[in-house]
């Protein structure tokens, strides 16, 4: 008699449609050059339930690349946690117990709670991804690492950070020496511009070269936050007002829209 098939875990990663900022209609997934070395990093920790750490400014598609990749490979056994700035440890363990389904409230006790997720990650096989690391303290950063450990090696830890996460690392000796890889994100240079942008949104895509460069130039600067946000007030433009065009006086509107100081006056026919 077989045994009756289970029910495959909901996934806790958000939908591809909430990737890009504030769900720009039409956007596309780009397969940049970020995306292929955030997969080798992560593919790497899934191998060797390591801890790896993908880190870089802001704006630049590091949350979207990480979440791309693991829903190709670990979509039911992802343990996504993202934590407010600062959070004490009884919210760090409140909120990973909760994210591993564990029965009932976590145990007021430290000691009792630690064991029950430590049994659970070495129960079956689980990805941590721990977004925000930057705004995490020292003694969560520590958790992370001993919850991780040494022999048991319980999950692979994909740390994800903006601003001084690296940094903060680094200040943790016993962390840092422990992280296998690391990727830091980038700006879009001119030509990955150029090669990505027309496929990223139905705009662009007869843009002339020159015009995208003027708007990475003035505004989006490598940024895809930038890009999607130049790209939705320009898709509510052209859609509430269907005489209008893509031109260099449009994206100076736009301009004038994000930077009040950019000086915008409408060119007359």
């Amino acid at each position: 008699m077989s045994a009756p098939a289970t029910s495959p875990r909901p996934s806790q990663l958000p939908p591809p449609s909430q990737d890009h900022y504030l769900g720009l209609t039409g956007a596309n997934a780009m397969a940049t050059k970020a995306v292929a070395e955030t997969e080798t990093r992560i593919l790497k920790a899934i191998k060797h339930n390591a801890l790896v750490c993908i880190h870089g400014h802001v704006g630049l598609g590091k949350t979207f690349a990480v979440h791309t990749v693991l829903r190709r490979h670990a979509p039911e056994t992802t343990v996504r946690l993202r934590y407010n700035n600062g959070a004490n440890m009884n919210e760090i363990r409140t909120q990973l117990w909760r994210r591993l389904d564990l029965p009932g409230p976590p145990p007021q006790s430290v000691g009792p709670c630690d064991q029950q997720i430590h049994d659970a990650l070495e129960a079956e096989p689980r990805v941590l991804l721990i977004d925000e690391v930057q705004g995490l303290g020292t003694k969560a950063l520590e958790y992370f690492r001993t919850l991780w450990g040494d022999d048991a090696r319980r999950a692979p830890i994909i740390l994800v950070g903006s601003g001084n996460a690296r940094q903060k690392i680094l200040n943790n000796p016993a962390l840092h020496s422990r992280i296998l890889d690391w990727y830091q994100f980038s700006p879009l240079t001119p030509t990955e511009v150029q090669a990505v942008i027309p496929a990223y949104q139905r705009i662009w895509a007869d843009a002339q070269p020159e015009l995208i460069l003027y708007t990475d130039d003035m505004a989006g600067h490598g940024s895809f936050r930038n890009w999607a946000r130049i790209t939705l007030l320009l898709h509510d433009a052209l859609e509430e007002n269907p005489g209008l065009t893509l031109s260099k006086d449009l994206i100076r509107w736009v301009l004038s829209r994000i930077d009040p100081t950019t000086r915008h006056t409408p060119q007359r026919g």
